[in-house]
């Protein structure tokens, strides 16, 4: 698999508040499935940013949240358990469903694809909590207890919601490139700018009777004629 950006961020290696996250973009670099992930992509305009983006050629798409440390959920709040007593958190489930929409809105809006994104929350360090599992269940939203089998239960989760039309290897390019503005996917994902036709233009160069032409395809080429300055159009 191919990963954005292809190391896990230096700055963050030895933050306790990154372990879960960097414990799964191993996991992902390391695999034999083919893909791509993005690590922390968000949606322009958006302010959160889901932990991993995630195309799984022939499985499925995913937006990926990873929350580390131990969760409980008490009627609708949610609770992180730490050495400093209990916190409360925004919910997992909802901010991968967020995501999920935000990565499907984006998709759609730069290629015009209509596609299905996974939900998914993983949580390395627990064991299934059965309050949280049923919750989960009445979701769209799947969750993932431990990332020992991670790739393995990101398939068995777009198995059983039976998708359609799993991305081919082409389909990931052309989404990456989307979701990313056409930049470097690691640089577009932190950089959360919009895609501008500047950005969706590509190039290639090809030799002809020994000279280099370089060749710049754009998505749309707007050409403003100016009227003709005569009615009859005569000199």
């Amino acid at each position: 698999m191919i990963i954005s950006p292809e190391t896990f961020p230096e700055e963050r290696r030895n933050d306790p508040m990154r372990r879960a996250e960097a414990i799964v973009f191993h996991i992902l670099l390391a695999c034999l499935y083919a893909g791509h992930a993005i690590y922390e992509w968000g949606a322009p305009g958006r302010h959160h940013r889901t932990d991993f983006a995630c195309w799984l050629e022939g499985i499925g798409r995913f937006a990926i949240e990873v929350k580390g440390g131990t969760y409980t959920l008490d009627g609708d709040q949610w609770h992180l358990h730490t050495q400093d007593g209990r916190q409360t958190q925004a919910s997992p489930l909802r901010q991968a469903d967020d995501a999920a929409i935000d990565l499907r809105n984006e998709i759609h809006r730069n290629t015009g694809y209509k596609v299905f994104i996974i939900p998914v929350v993983v949580f390395p360090d627990m064991q299934p909590d059965p309050v949280i599992e049923e919750f989960a269940q009445r979701t769209n939203v799947k969750v993932i207890w431990g990332a020992e089998h991670l790739l393995t239960d990101l398939e068995t989760a777009a198995r059983r919601v039976g998708i359609d039309h799993p991305p081919t290897a082409k389909h990931i390019r052309n989404e990456v490139q989307a979701v990313t503005g056409g930049a470097d996917a690691a640089e577009g994902a932190r950089s959360g700018k919009p895609r501008s036709k500047a950005d969706a233009a590509t190039v290639e160069q090809m030799e002809v009777n020994g000279c280099t032409i370089t060749i710049h395809h754009v998505e749309r080429l707007i050409v403003q004629q100016a009227p003709d300055p005569t009615p009859d159009g005569g000199c």
